[in-house]
């Protein structure tokens, strides 16, 4: 996918995945196929929260101060796993990567209806995006420290509606932004299968990569899918998530060393430890889309993936 080119990798702020009391900012997970919130953070019972994938979720706010929701049951499993598959399903091929300055151009290189291209390029083959600045990272940046491959492929109806159109186009331009960060900032290989399904509340994704975003345009954003995309490589998901919880916190070592080097470069950061619920880790959970202060919180989000997934074995 193009690699979006990052305004500054300074100043890191943190964020709170339970979020502020007052924070009404939506960003949450649809019941369905990842299960679904709309609950609160326990600070106040009234943010909407977005909830993981393959799991149903407790109405209302742990009192861990986690954010919670309510909603949602399992995953549709294997059904999900191809909801966007077909003849379509494998993403890449020699198609661009190529760097615009919105992280958009080249996106769509590669095999028709697929999304992604050759890993590690600035300027794939099939890119039509040119650098903004710097050779191969986000922007003001002169290269990406990770070598990630994400691609994607979106269900299309064979004779869409306006409305669906309308889907389409916010959906590829959120998971094109999401991914150029996962792309430049983590060495993570997956391949996606998003589609859009209207009774879907929010949005929700599941580790077998499955992506699905509802009728609600709220939720077609870039932080919403950089949240979904975490869910598809073991967030909440993995098999062995909740041996790394205790009395309200992800006790992973790589975890906490990643927080500790971030909030190194803090003057006041808000949570020393990595704090954690069935569905989500924060800060840095982009958990709420009003999380996302600047640029570098999307960057400490992939980072702190990173480090949960070393903890994880991923």
């Amino acid at each position: 996918m193009s690699r979006l080119r990052l305004a500054s990798l300074a100043g890191l702020l943190v964020l709170s995945g339970a979020c502020s009391s007052g924070t009404t900012d939506p960003m949450t997970e649809a019941s369905g196929a990842g299960g679904g919130d709309t609950g609160g953070s326990s600070a106040s019972g009234g943010n909407r929260q977005i909830a993981s994938a393959g799991a149903t979720v407790d109405a209302g706010g742990s009192s861990s101060g986690s954010p919670s929701g309510n909603g949602g049951g399992a995953n549709g499993g294997a059904a999900e796993s191809t909801a966007g598959g077909g003849a379509l399903a494998t993403g890449g091929g020699a198609g661009g990567v190529g760097g615009g300055a919105g992280g958009i151009g080249g996106a769509h290189g590669g095999a028709p209806g697929a999304h992604g291209g050759a890993a590690g390029s600035a300027m794939g083959g099939g890119g039509t995006g040119a650098a903004a600045s710097g050779t191969g990272g986000g922007a003001g940046s002169s290269s990406c420290p990770g070598a990630g491959h994400i691609t994607y492929t979106l269900a299309k109806s064979a004779s869409p509606t306006a409305t669906e159109q309308t889907a389409y186009g916010r959906i590829e331009t959120a998971m094109d932004k999401a991914i150029s960060y996962y792309d430049c900032y983590t060495s993570i290989i997956k391949t996606l299968n998003v589609s859009y399904v209207p009774s879907v509340s929010t949005a929700d994704g599941n580790i077998n990569g499955s992506v699905r975003f509802g009728s609600d345009t709220t939720y077609m954003d870039y932080r919403t899918a950089i949240h979904e995309i975490a869910h598809t490589v073991g967030i909440g998901q993995a098999s062995n998530w909740g041996t790394f919880l205790s009395g309200g916190l992800f006790t992973g070592a790589h975890a906490a060393a990643q927080l500790k080097a971030i909030n190194a470069k803090l003057s006041a950061p808000l949570y020393t430890d990595v704090h954690a619920d069935t569905q989500h880790f924060w800060p840095y959970g982009i958990n709420q889309q009003s999380e996302v202060k600047s640029e570098a919180d999307l960057i400490a989000h992939c980072q702190m993936v990173v480090a949960i997934r070393a903890d994880l074995g991923l």
